[in-house]
């Protein structure tokens, strides 16, 4: 997640018609009776994914977190995981990175398509940390990198045993989210890679889906999920949509209110490659970039909360579909 410096965004739309606390229309029909997400089992994956998937962008150990995560992706349900092999520098030494964006789709052969993204590179440095002698060091990245991931992994096995068989899901793992520095970018790596395959023709499942969702900070234990500008200025009806559902089942974290800065994440490269998408943060974070980023900082009622929400929003929007931005 970065400060987004594109003047365009500086005139969005700030408001979204919500009706107060009511779940949409659709919630009730839609007939869930089907296993809760489970926000211990989240964290208990966060805990994996901290001490046996080494993921900071230079640690020659990666290769084999990433070939992990593939098969993790196939063991919860991706029937296909195509491998985007992308590379890039670092603007402020010119050293480059090898990199991978794992794109796993369940049900290939359905006719409808949801997209459920985040980022698992970890920040290989730590520009904000106070301590000068340690911001060169790679750090855990507890929240950023691997809350966003534990929930995706956990939740895509619940969406294949609970969606109707005529929706797939693409899960799309990013590489190099954090490969920038601030000032002078470029970050977001993997997304902008894919974006680029996706006009070229190259990635039509991801180019169909009806909609994406991208996480990234998702389990502080203060949790506070607010729209991001561009996303509610683009797709209010969808943003409506999954923040109703968190809220009328008692996730208070999702706040309706929208965040006063505009964001740069990997939602906005899918979204300029036609794939209608946004972000779910939590944008205040006072450990981001530092090595504070730790375990400690995570709880799994966040994480519940998160998964929780889209588990429900996913059933929703399969029954009640969004009319289709794209005309």
């Amino acid at each position: 997640m970065h400060l987004r410096s594109l003047l365009a965004c500086a005139g969005l739309v700030l408001a979204c018609g919500r009706p107060a606390g009511s779940p949409p229309s659709g919630l009730a029909a839609s007939g869930d009776t089907g296993e809760r997400f489970s926000g211990a089992a989240a964290l208990a994956r966060v805990d994996q994914l901290l001490e046996r998937y080494p993921r900071a962008l230079g640690d020659a150990r990666r290769t084999g977190a990433i070939e992990a995560l593939a098969a993790d992706l196939q063991a919860a349900g991706a029937a296909q995981v195509d491998r985007l092999e992308h590379r890039g520098a670092d603007p402020l030494t010119g050293v480059s990175f090898d990199m991978t964006t794992l794109v796993g789709h369940v049900r290939p052969e359905a006719p409808r398509r949801f997209i459920l993204a985040t980022h698992f590179d970890t920040r290989p440095w730590a520009e904000s940390d106070p301590d000068p002698s340690r911001r060169d060091q790679p750090i855990a990245g507890a929240n950023d990198g691997t809350s966003g991931l534990a929930v995706v992994l956990e939740l895509v096995p619940l969406l294949v045993r609970q969606l109707p068989p005529d929706i797939g899901v693409t899960v799309i793992l990013f590489d190099g989210e954090e490969l920038g520095r601030p000032d002078v970018g470029p970050y977001l790596a993997g997304s902008r890679a894919l974006a680029t395959e996706v006009l070229l023709g190259r990635f039509p499942l991801v180019a169909r889906a009806e909609f994406g969702v991208v996480l990234d900070m998702v389990g502080d234990r203060d949790l506070r999920i607010q729209p991001d500008r561009a996303s509610l200025a683009q797709h209010p009806a969808l943003i409506e949509r999954i923040w109703s559902i968190g809220q009328a089942h008692g996730f208070t974290a999702f706040d309706a209110a929208p965040l006063a800065v505009p964001l740069l994440d990997d939602h906005v490269p899918l979204d300029e490659a036609g794939v209608p998408s946004i972000l779910l943060i939590d944008y205040d974070y006072p450990a981001w970039h530092t090595h504070a980023d730790t375990r400690d900082k995570l709880d799994a009622r966040s994480l519940g909360a998160v998964g929780e929400t889209l588990r429900l929003a996913f059933l929703d929007l399969a029954a009640h579909p969004l009319p289709s931005p794209r005309g």
